[in-house]
């Protein structure tokens, strides 16, 4: 049966955004407007070990568990820099 439609547009970031975005709805719990709001992350260039891109609104600890397990990261993304993460939209099927 249908779960949901899910769409991320940018790129790299769309296959990474589509993951996101399946983990809040399903393994969260989230509705889909709480998935979509949640910050983002995203590998740029798409490589393993390239820098991890953070947009605000990410804890200092998980942070500082990131920096500390060896991650390259440009943290607290805001604004324009925020184009990198792409649109999101979800409609969930209703079961009732």
């Amino acid at each position: 049966d249908l779960y949901a439609t899910i769409s991320n547009m940018g790129g790299y970031m769309q296959p990474q955004g589509h993951l996101q975005l399946t983990v809040a709805l399903v393994a969260a719990g989230l509705d889909p407007q709480e998935a979509v709001d949640l910050p983002r992350f995203s590998i740029v260039d798409g490589m393993r070990g390239g820098t991890v891109w953070i947009e605000n609104g990410v804890s200092e600890e998980v942070l500082r568990e990131l920096e500390r397990i060896g991650h390259d990261m440009k943290a607290g993304v805001t604004g324009h820099g925020r184009t990198i993460f792409g649109r999101a939209q979800i409609i969930k099927r209703d079961r009732d």
